[in-house]
């Protein structure tokens, strides 16, 4: 029987593949959850004859990780041409503060 797959993964790059994938594994998790967007988690393995009974195996590992959505953003375009985020046609409010009034006690 064929040694297990993942004892092999274990062992590639002296453990840094396996650790990678683990990272790799819980960022695309994180992701997934947070923007329930799907992900995604590659590994590909290149293996060589290396002479007579062994081999070299090289990795890559590739991750989708999906990102939350952009917001837009709203400018209006001035006479002159410039990006500014308030409408330029729009007439200010003449706002003032104003104290929150203390309320008068009931009369019994």
């Amino acid at each position: 029987m064929a040694r297990p797959f993942a004892d092999v993964v274990r062992e590639l790059g002296a453990g840094s593949t396996y650790d990678e994938l683990t990272a790799k594994l819980a960022e695309v998790v994180a992701a997934v959850t947070e923007t329930r967007k799907i992900g995604e988690i590659s590994i590909k393995l290149k293996i060589k004859p290396n002479g007579d009974g062994s081999v070299i195996i090289a990795d890559e590992i590739k991750a989708k990780v999906p990102e939350p959505p952009r917001g837009d953003s709203v400018f209006f375009v001035t006479s002159g041409g410039s990006l500014v985020r308030q409408d330029p046609r729009q007439q200010d409010l003449p706002l003032r503060r104003v104290d929150a009034a203390v309320p008068a006690e009931r009369i019994a």
